[in-house]
């Protein structure tokens, strides 16, 4: 199994394995890398066949959604609608551990979800620069099992069919990301993470 270890600090001295790792994206081969929060299974999030091979891996429940992570805030709306309260929130937290739920464009495909699908920009300077394409994020676990926040706590089984490992050293927060739905500027709270919701609340009604 090939490994790079790249972390923010050394970054710029990584740009041969930031490219084939870019090229392994676009190839649809899956990639277990460090974020923010956890660490994930990452492949082109608009290539289905490739979505379908994630939720095999973590034997996921197919009507379970997947996030999609971004590079930068300026790429959100190709992907999504962003109505005035999703643009605040997007403003003050990202790039940050949380996921907004959002309407959704023709060009994500529908196994990530129906109507909606949830963007991330994570605030991990590795996982943005591989992003050449929205990228699925998903904690790389079997479903129902915890989710890992360094490299040596990925079950070995994960390790063993994925295509690329990136040692990005151990999650700087550690806990996932809090997930709230903006549809029609109605907030919801899906998930409570390291991002407290009154937070959010409060900063739409700024």
């Amino acid at each position: 199994m090939k490994t790079f270890e790249i972390s923010e600090s050394n970054l710029k001295n990584c740009n041969d394995e930031i490219e084939s790792a870019r090229k392994m994206i676009l190839d649809g081969k899956i990639i277990l890398c460090g974020t923010d929060t956890l660490y994930g299974l990452s492949t082109n999030a608009l290539d289905k066949k490739a979505i379908e091979k994630i939720y095999s891996i973590k034997e996921r429940d197919p009507n379970k959604p997947i996030s999609i992570s971004l590079g930068e805030k300026d790429q959100i709306e190709n992907y999504v609608y962003v109505d005035k309260p999703a643009k605040k929130i997007i403003e003050k937290f990202m790039p940050g551990p949380i996921t907004v739920i959002l309407k959704k464009k023709d060009i994500i495909p529908d196994i990530l979800g129906k109507n909606d699908v949830g963007v991330r920009i994570p605030d991990n300077d590795v996982i943005r620069k591989i992003a050449i394409v929205p990228l699925t994020t998903t904690s790389a676990n079997i479903s129902g099992k915890t989710a890992p926040a360094s490299l040596e706590e990925v079950d070995s089984i994960i390790k063993e069919k994925v295509d690329l490992i990136i040692d990005t050293g151990p999650c700087k927060y550690k806990v996932q990301s809090t997930i709230v739905k903006v549809i029609d500027g109605k907030i919801e709270l899906i998930r409570e993470g390291k991002i407290p919701f009154e937070d959010i609340l409060r900063t739409v009604k700024e």
